[in-house]
């Protein structure tokens, strides 16, 4: 009767073993930082799925039975813990909890052209104009992965400004570096830093000649400053593919490649991208 009643009790010890591991990481909150990326699958029984974060939708990938997704942490975060929560039909089926552990980002001041600061009138209509255009862009995301590597580095040189930087321009206009530079001449070649759709390649104000590359699921590269494009909008471009030479237009103190990636609508850290693109894209 005692051995019965221990089979029972390890029967039932597995099983609640097993649902928490499919309520995902609710034991053990993850961490991340602002302007930062994490990765993270679920089991999946019904494209009816819903996964939200910070009290939003977010998109995700089915890939036979789990769903796939990146979850952001915004570089204006208010250093909150939130969750992540998988539901059906309103039944929560999954939750991931997150810790926000504050990130120190560093100071720069730059000098450039006093025209790129206090804009004109027309130059300032023309930046609104470009953000429409922009805005239109980041609304308009493939729901797939348009990618089956992890994502790699756009250039292997020094990085001349890290993510997150804070800036003052010309010692009084401040804001944020939110992508990376590389140093670079004028004419270096420019690869794309994993596979996409090209959604835009053109001149913009403070970018100067830029190509966006759509990687899918609200995941996008950014390259600028570039002197040339060798892109156009609608091309399909594979890992590693050329996109366009460096330079030094739009707002530059000097030639060199920014490299941006903006995940559901935030800019965050590509270094970190790459690293998390790795648990699941093995390349």
């Amino acid at each position: 009767m005692n051995f019965i009643i221990l089979i029972g009790l390890f029967i039932m010890g597995v099983a609640c073993a097993q649902t928490k591991m499919k309520m995902g990481n609710s034991s053990r909150p993850m961490v991340i930082s602002q302007g930062e990326v994490r990765w993270i699958e679920f089991p999946l029984s019904s494209d009816e799925t819903k996964l939200s974060c910070h009290g939003h939708d977010v998109k995700y990938v089915k890939k036979g039975n789990l769903g796939l997704a990146f979850v952001i942490e915004s570089y204006f975060s208010d250093l909150a813990p939130f969750s992540c929560k998988v539901s059906l039909n309103g039944i929560l089926t999954s939750e991931f909890n997150f810790i926000v552990k504050e990130r120190h980002y560093h100071a720069e001041v730059l000098k450039v052209d006093p025209k790129k600061i206090k804009l004109a009138p027309k130059d300032e209509k023309r930046v609104i104009a470009e953000q429409i255009v922009l805005n239109k862009i980041y609304d308009s995301s493939v729901s797939d992965f348009l990618f089956t590597e992890a994502f790699m580095p756009p250039l292997n040189s020094t990085v001349t400004s890290v993510y997150g930087n804070k800036r003052v321009y010309n010692k009084k206009k401040k804001g944020q570096h939110l992508g990376i530079d590389y140093r670079a001449a004028i004419g270096d070649k420019v690869p794309a830093a994993n596979a996409g759709k090209i959604v835009f390649s053109d001149d913009l104000f403070f970018t100067g000649w830029t190509v966006i590359i759509d990687h899918g699921l609200d995941i996008f590269t950014v390259y600028g400053h570039l002197s040339k494009t060798l892109v156009k909008a609608g091309n399909i471009v594979g890992r590693g593919e050329l996109i366009g030479l460096t330079g030094n237009t739009g707002r530059t103190s000097g030639p060199h490649l920014h490299w941006g990636t903006k995940v559901q609508g935030q800019y965050i850290d590509g270094f970190v991208l790459i690293e998390e693109s790795k648990k699941y894209f093995k390349n």
